[in-house]
């Protein structure tokens, strides 16, 4: 059967059979619908500020591609005068082989992910473990879609399709494996879940030497790189590595520090339903060298074109 590159089969069979499991389709219906009934709360209590804001952020976004260029080229001075290594990526197999190269380096056989769309859409797991590297992730609902070797099925809550039973026997079958295992009494109550999670989790990151991040935004005036997430686990992992490593969609540069606050102030409404995110992570180059700050002391950002250029050569395709 042919495969599509996220490792699926064709959509119709896999359609077909996705539509023939009852307990998939309730997954799927009852965590949807609480994302959009949250996210259409937030927007009506925006009332009259809403469509302008919207547009406030589309505009930044806009000015950002009408001379991608220029301030791409700022953010890597930027970047680079700040202390951190920029890598210009072609394609996925550049960008893939920046990231192994980069942990050889530093003899590590492991490291630690952030939850990352461009670092799942390079496929970046497989050719690191190819290369006898393992990347663990550390987003929950990635760590239950990596242990139970599964794909992820949603772009922001990859597990959606699990419910917590699924859950329960996925860490109980595969945590002893690959790290601490799950307490032999594991129940199938959310916060007894995540605390199982967290544990196995500590010691990955107390012991990982590299982490691999993506960026939600890439600021070309400072150099900094934002990161936003709902669990700690990008704080960690940005944080506690000697070395970061960023793949980064060229398509993320915000030309200065001042427009990120649109879109700060959108991305959690319209993704998660939340007025703010718990984590806003905000990196420029490495930390102090002498030790008086914590984070990494050595900070790599792979910047990734992989078809971006001609999506933006086209006018639909610059929309999306």
């Amino acid at each position: 059967m042919s495969r599509t590159f996220v490792g699926m089969p064709p959509f119709p069979s896999a359609a077909r059979e996705a539509l023939g499991d009852t307990q998939l389709r309730h997954n799927l219906a009852h965590a949807t619908g609480v994302i959009r009934d949250k996210r259409a709360r937030l927007v009506e209590e925006q009332g009259d500020l809403w469509e302008p804001l919207r547009l406030a952020g589309a505009a930044v976004k806009q000015r950002a591609l009408d001379d991608l260029a220029t301030h791409l080229e700022q953010l890597e001075a930027s970047l680079t005068a700040a202390g951190a290594t920029v890598h210009w990526a072609r394609d996925a197999e550049e960008a893939c082989r920046v990231v192994a190269s980069v942990a050889r380096s530093h003899g590590v056989d492991e490291v630690v992910k952030v939850k990352s769309m461009a670092t799942a859409e390079i496929e970046l797991n497989e050719h690191l473990e190819r290369d006898g590297i393992a990347a663990w992730e550390t987003d929950l609902a990635e760590l239950i879609v990596q242990l139970g070797e599964d794909l992820p099925s949603h772009i922001l809550v990859p597990a959606i399709h699990r419910n917590r039973a699924e859950i329960r026997e996925i860490f109980l079958r595969r945590m002893a494996a690959v790290g601490r295992p799950a307490p032999a009494d594991l129940t199938d109550e959310p916060e007894v879940l995540a605390a199982a999670a967290r544990e196995h989790l500590r010691e990955k990151f107390l012991r990982a030497k590299v982490g691999v991040s993506g960026a939600n935004f890439a600021v070309a005036e400072t150099g900094t790189l934002v990161v936003v997430e709902s669990e700690g686990n990008g704080r960690m992992c940005l944080t506690l590595p000697e070395v970061l490593v960023s793949v980064v969609g060229i398509e993320k540069v915000v030309p200065t520090f001042a427009e990120l606050d649109p879109l700060l102030r959108l991305l959690p409404r319209s993704s998660t339903g939340e007025r703010m995110n718990p984590y806003t992570s905000m990196w420029t180059g490495p930390s102090a060298p002498d030790g008086t700050a914590d984070g990494p002391q050595e900070v790599h950002v792979v910047l990734l074109d992989n078809g971006r250029t001609r999506a933006l050569a086209d006018d639909t395709g610059r929309q999306a």
